[in-house]
């Protein structure tokens, strides 16, 4: 009797282990939706399309994405956090939601390192700061010096108040004890044209918003926000060549899914992610907005999220930005 329970404990465990793998290799069975928390047409749904059709070609299933904007990027985060963890639903996650809302006390925001299940970075775009012309200063280092003798007086633009570009100019005035006085526009584009006209003397904007006027004359390129430099302005030093190796301020996108999807499901979508951003053709779409393809996994990602967490949350409380 004994001998027989054995047996068929065995068998019914190794049936169960078989149906169990038998599960997870049938995944995925049905189309997959990728959540981005903002409108079509930015750089978080520019970077979401490709990666959805390299997966699509790699998992072998539909991928739509699917645009839930609203509340700066917090309604589709939501969304995402509640999802059933079947991996059939993932998100696009950046920094104003998952990063600089909580800091800011926004009430209900997902906490990124608990709420979801990291799968990997897909694109990182830093920071180019940029001077006017008129500015007598040609580095970060004379730019610092420019500012530390003139407190206040240096007008710098921005995207907005509490976006990555403000933030990195908070950095800085932390870092290099410096004060200028905040300019904020409704994006970087609406910037530019007081830069280019001396308006206002600096900013931080994206490397695509920018480098076209640094390239015809129009504005000059003091560093870039990052440990390497960018492939598309090679002769910009970073901002540690600079002498500010705290100083990184990047905009970036990465896949996530709801906490509590399986290890397996995981491990196979960041396969296939990792396999989709090797293609020279989503590699290009990403390097048209400024953005670097990641080389990243969840174990890397998850340390990055507590990375920009432990940069970000001390200059926030710092300067008491409050986001309702």
């Amino acid at each position: 009797m004994i001998t027989m329970f054995t047996r068929r404990t065995t068998l019914a465990a190794g049936l169960g282990l078989s149906f169990s793998a038998q599960a997870q290799e049938a995944w995925p069975q049905r189309a997959i939706s990728i959540v981005v928390p903002f409108p079509p047409g930015g750089a978080v749904d520019n970077a979401a399309r490709p990666v959805a059709e390299g997966l699509r070609r790699r998992l072998g299933h539909t991928v739509v994405v699917e645009n839930r904007a609203g509340a700066g990027g917090l309604l589709g985060t939501r969304y995402v956090a509640q999802a059933r963890p079947d991996g059939y639903t993932l998100l696009v996650g950046s920094p104003g939601p998952m990063i600089i809302a909580p800091a800011a006390g926004t009430p209900d925001v997902p906490d990124a390192l608990v709420a979801f299940a990291p799968i990997a970075l897909i694109a990182e775009s830093p920071q180019m700061l940029v001077v006017t012309p008129s500015l007598p200063v040609g580095t970060l280092a004379e730019f610092v010096a420019f500012a530390r003798a003139r407190p206040g007086v240096v007008n710098m633009g921005s995207a907005g108040i509490g976006t990555t570009p403000h933030l990195a100019q908070e950095l800085l005035g932390k870092l290099a004890g410096i004060r200028v006085e905040h300019v904020p526009y409704r994006g970087t584009g609406a910037a530019i044209p007081d830069l280019v006209a001396g308006k206002i003397e600096a900013l931080f904007g994206d490397i695509s918003a920018v480098l076209p006027l640094v390239e015809a004359g129009r504005l000059r390129a003091l560093a870039i926000t990052a440990r390497e430099r960018s492939p598309l302005a090679p002769l910009v030093p970073t901002t540690p060549e600079a002498g500010f190796p705290a100083l990184l301020s990047r905009n970036w996108q990465a896949l996530l899914a709801p906490a509590g999807t399986p290890h397996s499901v995981i491990s196979r979508i960041a396969t296939a992610l990792m396999e989709a951003l090797e293609d020279p053709t989503v590699r290009i779409v990403l390097a048209r907005q400024g953005a670097v393809a990641a080389r990243s996994d969840p174990a890397h990602l998850a340390a990055f999220l507590r990375e920009e967490r432990a940069t970000w949350e001390p200059v926030i409380r710092e300067i008491g930005l409050v986001m309702q």
